[in-house]
């Protein structure tokens, strides 16, 4: 064996030597990392499950979170709601306040509302939104770096000025000016005084409200600034500036006693009626249902087409009466309507008629006075007058200009039998009359010239046939 081949089996044996020289040491590297994997795999599972854990579902608060400096872990939301109920003043425990206005004092309702709530729900809901890693990665975080929050009470500053302006509702008493009240037909024209009011300075109110719960005053006792309001008219004033707005007359021709009664009854009971600012008048609602309990006769009537005897006929002769005088007043109409057939006592589309349960004549007083309405019946004759303070300007004047615009022919006629009158014989019980489309304008003047024109309403009469009475002899 050459020295080649000897070296060469010399380096095998030595190679052959380390390996098993370095066997312990690389089991002991197994081993090793073997350990690494079961302490990294038992440690991931615990984490696992405790991350499991915190993602289970739970009615309480997570560690790490404050209210008021309450450590709110563990705690239900009714168990967090009371203990931070105890340590927090709120407006909802401690509101007084009140307020004094000329010696009258007023109780101011709790504007204050607390947030509580808002910020309990807030902070329950850490932890729970989210992936579940967003939520472990809160709830860990909360552990780490807690969360604190505050109550504080709010309010509404609209709600502020609603309960200033309440109190000044219930203390502020608005001036009287002295004004036209009645007649009297020994002393004439009644009056009354004038009446100074009271108002308490809202915006100045609303300031102190605003610093009171800003600051935390909740039982703080406010002053309204009180001041004096003066009326616009004193009773020498009043005197002058009540004239008489409108006067209107009408007259039937008809001659009936039954129906001047009716008539008379209905203008007396308006007669006097006086009609503040703003408010409405109603025939109907003044004198009620016209029948025969409230002291009213039978006479002739409008009916479905047809003259007939009814309780109250002839009060729409009042009606019609006072309406023309509130147009020429210049105050506001809110209803009227025309009769069905046409009435002879004032021009076509000018009447107003009433029906206790179906029509009315109303009007608003648009004036800054009182309205004093009289009226006076002699016989067939009807007298309105209407006294106020001026609504229309110096010199102008208001009336209506009516038109018909279509006329409507008399209907056949209808017969009635009459055993009374010879055979073959005719006579007329009633001529009929034609009906009309009237249409009405508002036409306004000054100093005598026309300088305003508007349309009013539209009034249609129907015809009202002939009826004939006759023995045709069967």
């Amino acid at each position: 064996m050459d020295r080649k081949q000897q070296r060469v089996n010399l380096d095998r044996r030595k190679k052959k030597k380390s390996l098993w020289e370095r066997a312990p040491l690389f089991c002991m590297g197994l081993v090793g990392l073997l350990a690494v994997f079961v302490v990294t795999g038992a440690f991931f599972i615990k984490k696992t499950m405790e991350h499991r854990k915190l993602l289970e579902p739970s009615e309480t608060f997570y560690e790490g979170i404050y209210v008021e400096n309450i450590p709110l872990a563990g705690l239900t939301m009714e168990e967090a709601r009371k203990q931070v109920a105890a340590v927090t003043m709120t407006a909802e425990s401690t509101w007084a306040m009140k307020a004094e206005c000329g010696g009258e004092t007023y109780e101011i309702e709790n504007l204050m509302e607390s947030n509580r709530d808002e910020v309990l729900t807030e902070a329950f809901a850490l932890g729970r939104t989210g992936t579940e890693k967003e939520r472990i990665a809160d709830i860990t975080s909360l552990q780490r770096w807690p969360r604190h929050f505050s109550v504080k009470d709010t309010y509404d500053e609209e709600e502020a000025r609603k309960a200033v302006d309440q109190i000044g509702s219930q203390f502020d008493i608005a001036a009287k000016d002295a004004a036209m009240t009645g007649y009297d037909e020994t002393s004439g024209f009644q009056f009354s005084g004038e009446e100074s009011g009271r108002k308490v300075d809202r915006e100045d109110l609303l300031e102190q409200l605003e610093r009171a719960v800003t600051s935390g005053d909740y039982d703080a006792v406010l002053t309204g600034k009180v001041s004096q309001v003066s009326p616009n008219m004193n009773l020498e004033q009043a005197k002058e500036a009540y004239v008489l707005l409108a006067k209107f007359s009408t007259e039937a021709e008809v001659d009936n006693e039954d129906r001047d009664h009716n008539v008379k009854l209905a203008a007396d009971t308006v007669n006097n009626t006086l009609i503040a600012p703003g408010e409405e008048f109603s025939m109907n609602g003044v004198i009620g249902e016209t029948t025969e309990e409230q002291g009213y006769r039978e006479a002739a009537t409008y009916s479905r087409g047809e003259v007939v005897p009814e309780f109250g006929g002839g009060v729409c002769q009042v009606s019609s009466t006072i309406y023309n005088a509130v147009i020429q007043a210049g105050l506001e109409t809110t209803e009227r309507k025309n009769h069905s057939m046409t009435v002879s006592y004032v021009p076509l589309g000018e009447d107003a008629m009433i029906s206790y349960w179906n029509s009315d004549l109303k009007f608003r007083n648009n004036s800054t006075g009182n309205i004093l309405v009289l009226l006076d019946a002699y016989g067939p004759e009807v007298v309105c007058y209407i006294y106020g303070i001026p609504v229309l300007e110096e010199g102008v004047t208001v009336k209506m200009d009516s038109r018909v615009v279509e006329t409507i022919p008399v209907p056949e006629p209808s017969y009635v039998e009459d055993d009374s009158l010879a055979p073959g014989e005719e006579r007329y019980k009633s001529y009929g009359k034609e009906g009309y489309r009237v249409e009405t304008d508002l036409v306004t003047m000054k100093d005598g010239e026309e300088i305003g024109r508007e349309f009013l309403h539209n009034s249609t009469y129907n015809p009202q046939k002939p009826v004939i009475r006759r023995n045709s002899g069967q």
